[in-house]
C-alpha cells in the first residue's frame, strides 16, 4: 500500500530526503531521477538509492535488450528508407540541399515515432526487480508550489515526513 505525502515545494528548491534507499532502506550514496510532465512543464527530482539497487536499475533483461535491439534496427531502415523516398519524392526543382534537409526532417520524425514505440514495451519487458525500484516513489501530482508524492516503504516515508514536517500539506 503506498503512502501520499504533499508538501509545500516550488521548481527549482531543493527537497530534503533522507539518506536512505527509497526502496530497502539501506544507505544510499546514489540517486534516483523521477519525471513527471504535466502539459508542457516536466518536474524532475533526485531520490536516494543504494548501491545494490542502483546497480538493478543498470540491468537489462534479455527481453529488453532483444527489443532496444530490435527498435534501433527498425529505426535505422527507417531512416534510411524515409531518406530515399523523400529524396526521390521532393521536386527535383529545389537545390539540393533544401531536400536533403526536408528528407532528414522526414527520416528523423519516422526514427523518433518508432523508438516512441518501443519506449512503453521495453519498460514492461524490465526484470520484476527493476520494475520494483522504478515503483518505490513517484510523483502524483505537482503545481507551481506543491508536490505529492507516493511511496511504498513505509520506513522511507517516515524520515521523510519527519524531514519535512514543516512543509506538509493536506492532501
Amino acid at each position: 500500500m503506498s503512502r501520499r505525502i504533499k508538501i509545500k515545494v516550488r521548481p527549482q528548491q531543493t527537497i530534503p530526503f533522507p539518506g536512505i534507499c527509497v526502496h530497502c532502506s539501506q544507505p544510499a550514496p546514489e540517486t534516483m531521477t523521477l519525471r513527471q510532465r504535466y502539459g508542457r512543464i516536466t518536474r524532475l527530482i533526485d531520490v536516494p538509492l543504494c548501491g545494490r539497487c542502483a546497480a538493478e536499475l543498470n540491468r537489462r533483461s534479455a527481453d529488453e535488450e532483444r527489443l532496444q535491439k530490435i527498435s534501433w534496427l527498425v529505426s535505422t531502415v527507417l531512416l534510411l528508407l524515409g531518406l530515399a523516398i523523400a529524396l526521390l519524392l521532393t521536386p527535383a526543382t529545389l537545390s539540393f540541399g533544401l531536400r536533403l534537409l526536408i528528407a532528414l526532417l522526414v527520416s528523423g520524425g519516422l526514427v523518433a515515432a518508432v523508438l516512441w514505440g518501443f519506449r512503453k514495451p521495453i519498460a514492461n519487458a524490465a526484470l520484476p526487480e527493476k520494475q520494483a525500484i522504478r515503483q518505490a516513489v513517484a510523483i502524483e501530482a505537482f503545481s507551481w508550489r506543491a508536490t505529492t508524492f507516493a511511496f511504498e516503504n513505509d520506513l522511507f516515508a517516515d524520515r521523510f515526513t519527519e524531514l519535512n514536517a514543516p512543509r506538509l500539506m493536506e492532501i
